[in-house]
């Protein structure tokens, strides 16, 4: 009893509370200001009426079989606009101190044993993706004679400059190269001809090259644009007496992408070749010549086998016109990734033998020397590949059949009235028909960026149509090398070389004698030490086993010698 009469107080109070809130709520909403005070006069006791249940089932105006609505949706055709901000990236700090300077110019100087001033200079700047300039200019020159021979100074001097401009999809480049080199016709003993009273001018040679080229490259992001590369270049050769050659080349080459099978996963087609315009004139004559070549080629591979596949044809017209036909085969198969490759193919060539290539291989070539052309065929085999990223090695076989190979055969110097025997200190050359087949094998180690060590040679076999030998051909030749960085201070740099016998003809008096050249070996030293970032100083040392071997016949090489000097970047 007492319970529900605490029960129904607490009612009668919710009661209160909840009247006062309903009326502060009205008061809120009603416009109209409205004040009533109300006088409590007795308790409220609820009470709860008998409860009835109702018998009746709901019911609803939904059928199971009624179908369902359609609805038609309609996209509204409206772009919410996205606004994506980031924050801001914080710049890393770096400390200046750990920044590696770059530096625009080296300059190298020194002196060797045998009165050898040396001096090298390279300049190189730009901005990315704009322009790109190089310089470099060089001397060298020994005032030093051979024992028992004629004098035998010689000097090399020349700099070449370069320009890159960075187009928006193409690259523009030009260059200029001049070349001034000096040696003698030292190549006989003067007390062996006392009567050979050979005047300085006639035993002086030199050489003068001015070359010019411009270019232009395709540099389209995309394979399935028209790659292209264009390339013109000149250049006039000249001699002390008076020989003369130039030439005139233009090199193009364009290819595109094109899905000619679903086979292939990569595949193009191209169009390469080049027109040479050369001109020779010396002492007794004249001539020129003309070549044109043009080699339309597929590129392709499929999975791990690439190919190169094309025609050649050359026009070359010189004394007649003539027509020369090559098929370009190569192909290569990936046996092990990045380890093992194969590789062999088939092309040819129609190539010049001119003044300044032999020149080059022989500076004491007589100036009205024969000059002709050479055609020929190629098959080559091989095995190219890669060890751990350490070791790479390549091995190649071939075979090339020739029509007009140049050797170098030595030409008396005829002394009136004196008819027993002549210096041989020129050479002229001979050209014969045949074929050469030859091995080369090189093998390169390396340990990240401290250790470097190589070896490598190659083996020559000729068959003649005419000559009894490949004169002044070497018959086998190696290398063996190694350069070790020692505490970010000392490079060391070593080389072993040699050449194995080859054939000369003595044509010193009326009866012509075949001579064979002793084969040599050679060894060269060089140190390099890092005083600081700017300044380093080197020393080398070449011929260090001072074997006065002969490279041509009647023609030494100088002895030992060493050269120190500095380098400086700025």
């Amino acid at each position: 009893m007492k319970m529900r009469q605490n029960r129904s107080i607490q009612n009668l109070l919710l009661v209160f509370l909840f009247i006062p809130l309903t009326a502060i709520s009205q008061q809120g909403t009603d416009e109209i200001t409205h004040r009533e005070e109300v006088t409590i006069i007795g308790s409220f006791d609820p009470s709860i009426n008998e409860a009835f249940k109702i018998n009746l089932q709901p019911t609803t105006e939904i059928s199971p079989n009624d179908e369902k609505p359609s609805f038609t949706f309609e996209a509204l055709d409206v772009v919410q606009p996205t606004e994506i901000v980031s924050d801001p990236i914080t710049p890393v700090a770096i400390n200046p101190s750990t920044r590696e300077n770059t530096y625009n110019n080296m300059l190298l100087a020194g002196i060797g044993s045998l009165l050898t001033p040396y001096l090298e200079y390279f300049h190189s700047h730009g901005q990315r993706n704009q322009y790109r300039f190089n310089a470099h200019a060089h001397h060298i020159s020994s005032f030093t004679n051979i024992r028992d021979y004629q004098k035998s100074p010689y000097s090399k001097s020349g700099f070449d400059l370069d320009y890159t401009k960075f187009l928006n999809n193409h690259l523009l480049n030009t260059g200029f190269n001049y070349q001034f080199n000096t040696n003698r016709y030292y190549g006989y003993k003067p007390d062996d001809f006392p009567s050979a009273d050979f005047s300085n001018d006639q035993l002086k040679q030199n050489f003068n090259l001015v070359e010019a080229n411009v270019g232009l490259t395709s540099n389209y992001k995309s394979k399935k644009k028209l790659h292209h590369d264009f390339n013109l270049n000149a250049w006039y050769y000249f001699d002390n007496y008076k020989s003369v050659e130039t030439s005139i080349n233009f090199d193009f080459n364009a290819f595109k992408e094109y899905a000619l099978s679903d086979l292939l996963e990569y595949q193009h087609l191209g169009m390469k070749g080049h027109v040479t315009y050369f001109g020779s004139t010396n002492s007794i004559g004249s001539a020129t010549s003309m070549l044109i070549t043009a080699t339309p080629y597929f590129k392709g591979n499929y999975g791990m086998f690439s190919f190169d596949a094309g025609l050649q044809f050359n026009f070359l017209n010189t004394n007649s016109f003539d027509f020369y036909f090559y098929p370009i085969l190569q192909a290569s198969a990936n046996l092990i990734d990045e380890s093992l490759t194969a590789f062999a193919g088939i092309d040819g060539s129609v190539d010049y033998q001119g003044y300044r290539k032999l020149t080059t291989l022989n500076p004491w070539l007589n100036p009205v020397a024969t000059l002709d052309w050479d055609r020929g065929m190629r098959v080559f085999g091989g095995f190219r590949g890669n060890v751990a990223h350490k070791v790479n090695y390549s091995i190649q076989g071939s075979w090339k059949k020739f029509n007009n190979m140049y050797f170098f055969i030595n030409e008396p110097q005829v002394i009136p009235g004196f008819i027993s025997s002549y210096p041989q200190n020129k050479f002229i050359t001979l050209f014969d028909k045949g074929s050469r087949v030859s091995l080369d094998a090189q093998i390169t180690y390396t340990v990240q960026k401290s250790v470097k060590v190589w070896v490598g040679g190659q083996i020559n076999s000729y068959s003649l149509d005419s000559l009894a030998q490949p004169y002044h051909k070497p018959l086998s030749n190696f290398q063996l090398g190694a350069s070790f960085v020692i505490k970010q201070k000392l490079t060391v740099e070593t080389e072993l070389f040699g050449s194995g016998k080859r054939y000369a003809l003595d044509v010193a008096s009326f009866s012509i004698n075949e001579v064979t050249l002793d084969p040599y070996i050679d060894f060269n030293l060089s140190l390099n030490y890092q005083l600081n970032e700017q300044f380093s100083v080197w020393l080398s040392g070449t011929n260090l086993l001072n074997n006065q071997y002969q490279r041509y016949y009647q023609y030494p090489v100088q002895g030992w010698q060493v050269m120190g000097g500095i380098a400086y970047r700025f």
